[in-house]
């Protein structure tokens, strides 16, 4: 990795201050008592697990003509599946048509009960590569549209096409309607129109990632020689180059075997830190000047106790819905409302939004980032930016300074503020460092002039109340591809208490150190 170099800041003016004032322990500009600070080693995820998601189709052919010693070991092979976090199976059979054995995507155990299916599987008729493709992207697509976008954009989809035989869809398209124009001007030659075909079908089934924006999707021919079959070793060729992968070949002797080895790993592309966002709960930014907000439900306290409502508890009425979201979406936050189909007590993408206040607000309950545009939807919510369009060259209130920049720096995006822009916003550091031994890149960083409030104490049932000037402190990293600025990329997060007594007392007291270990990963 490069040495030290900058890789993204906070625009913040500092006029007229020096060295001595933007670090020094008094006054009221940057540096003072009531500001703390971040500053470690932080790491890219490892691409593993159920954050990265490999969905495997298996489609095999089965029926009439195919050995019933073939048949047993392949069923050997699906009842020995790797078991590991991440990874889920759907398994088809195919002859003339295709079926799906399964119905949904399914753990490794679930793949074991399904492999006995495979066996029992009994069909007639001439063979169609073509059926079990269109099949696959049947399924395929209906996984990337029911699933969450986040997830999407993290999951390796591979398609693992085993037959023994060579296609007929041209020569019998009475069984195989819609075959492409193209391709059918080129009978009688047989090959030439089926190797079209299944180049077309096969190219369909990788366009998935591109059309629902998923991390990639491969169809991997896997040809079993059972007689010589130039047809059909075309065909396997073919299929390679529409579904962007390699040949592999194989026979009754060792199809299980090669089953075993194949290709299960997680969605390997690089990803980078792109962002890097502190945020003290317990402060909101409003016209230059900074406000408490005890409960962190993104009403100051000074406005809770003029609506009557309770500034240390950010669900006055016990709806599972906080103040600030009742409020901000026209909802009384005195009178319980019943929101169905969702659990005030899961946060599903681990943003700090439950899912209920995510169908209210309109976000995905099952991303942090809704909009893609790198911030956390409650940093958005909280700091009166919309979640679901991004910010990144949006200045709502013209002061200079775009919503992303106001969102870093933790300023008012619906007002100008340059004053309170200098003195309070809050400024990142950030530098490579030496990458993991596994090659992830890592990075020093700096988040610091995060202000500090003197909030209420406030109860935390079933544990002891929280004290007097406590400020839960969020910092979020955010994870996605270097060259791609809109990735639905994934977030980390580390929650800090820092408590705040005035005028110059703070616990800790200096800079909090942090490390790789600190963050839970999150969606």
């Amino acid at each position: 990795m490069s040495s030290a170099r900058p890789l993204l800041f906070s625009l913040v003016v500092l006029a007229g201050c020096t060295n001595a004032d933007l670090y020094g322990l008094t006054g009221s500009g940057p540096g003072a008592p009531d500001r703390t600070a971040f500053e470690g080693l932080v790491c890219t995820p490892a691409a593993t697990g159920d954050a990265f998601p490999v969905k495997v189709i298996y489609a095999i052919q089965g029926g009439d003509g195919v050995p019933a010693d073939f048949k047993g070991l392949v069923v050997e092979a699906l009842s020995t599946p790797p078991i590991r976090p991440g990874i889920r199976f759907e398994l088809v059979a195919f002859h003339t048509v295709a079926t799906g054995l399964q119905g949904s995507f399914v753990d490794g155990p679930g793949l074991q009960a399904a492999a006995p299916r495979y066996n029992g599987y009994q069909e007639i008729g001439p063979i169609s590569l073509r059926s079990p493709l269109k099949l696959v992207k049947s399924l395929i697509s209906g996984d990337m549209q029911t699933g969450c976008r986040g997830a999407v954009a993290r999951t390796r989809y591979v398609v693992f096409l085993i037959f023994l035989s060579s296609d007929r869809s041209c020569a019998y398209p009475a069984f195989n309607p819609g075959i492409d124009t193209q391709c059918s001007q080129f009978l009688p030659n047989e090959t030439a129109c089926s190797t079209c075909e299944l180049t077309r079908v096969a190219a369909d089934v990788k366009s998935l990632a591109d059309t629902f924006g998923a991390g990639e999707v491969d169809v991997q021919p896997i040809y079993v020689r059972n007689a010589v079959d130039p047809m059909a070793a075309a065909q396997a060729q073919a299929i390679a180059l529409g579904g962007g992968t390699s040949v592999i070949t194989a026979d009754l002797s060792n199809i299980k075997n090669v089953m075993a080895g194949l290709n299960y790993t997680s969605l390997q592309r690089a990803l980078v830190l792109k962002r890097v966002i502190a945020f003290n709960r317990n402060v909101i930014s409003r016209s230059g000047e900074m406000l408490v907000d005890s409960d962190g439900d993104g009403v100051p306290d000074r406005d809770e106790i003029a609506m009557g409502l309770d500034p240390t508890n950010p669900d006055t009425d016990g709806d599972g819905l906080s103040d600030g979201v009742e409020l901000r979406m026209g909802l009384n936050p005195k009178v319980p409302n019943v929101i169905t189909g969702c659990s005030p007590f899961v946060d599903t993408d681990g943003d700090r939004l439950n899912d209920c206040e995510e169908r209210v607000l309109g976000t995905e309950p099952c991303m942090g980032d809704t909009d893609g545009d790198g911030v956390n939807d409650l940093v958005e919510f909280l700091s009166s930016t919309n979640p679901l369009v991004p910010e990144n060259l949006t200045d709502t209130d013209r002061d200079g300074f775009i919503n992303m920049d106001e969102l870093l720096s933790h300023t008012d995006p619906l007002s100008a503020d340059a004053a309170y822009h200098a003195e309070r916003g809050y400024v990142y550091s950030i530098t490579d460092a030496p990458a993991t031994p596994d090659g992830r890149p890592c990075y020093n960083i700096r988040a610091e002039n995060i202000s500090l409030a003197d909030t209420l104490p406030r109860p935390d049932p079933p544990f002891a109340d929280i004290p007097r000037g406590t400020n839960d402190i969020y910092l979020y990293l955010q994870f996605g591809r270097e060259n791609d600025s809109r990735a639905f990329g994934i977030s980390s997060l580390r929650v800090d208490q820092v408590r705040f007594t005035p005028p110059n007392k703070k616990k800790p007291s200096g800079t909090i150190k942090i490390s790789p270990d600190d963050f839970i990963l999150g969606n």
